[in-house]
């Protein structure tokens, strides 16, 4: 047996993660479903402009 002088100490488990906590609330809060029809119409925009301007 190990005396407690003798043990050695583990590193802490998070593995230099950030905790964050469940109960914070965002003051601007999107929809997964809007932020993925703007990326839609984004992508529709360029192809539309590189399709009318060539480059």
């Amino acid at each position: 047996m190990l005396n407690k002088k003798a043990q050695t100490r583990m590193p802490s488990s998070f593995g230099g993660l950030v905790q964050y906590y469940s109960d914070y609330k965002s003051k601007i809060t999107i929809k997964p479903r809007t932020v993925i029809i703007f990326g839609i119409i984004l992508v529709i925009v360029v192809v539309g402009i590189k399709l009318a301007f060539g480059s």
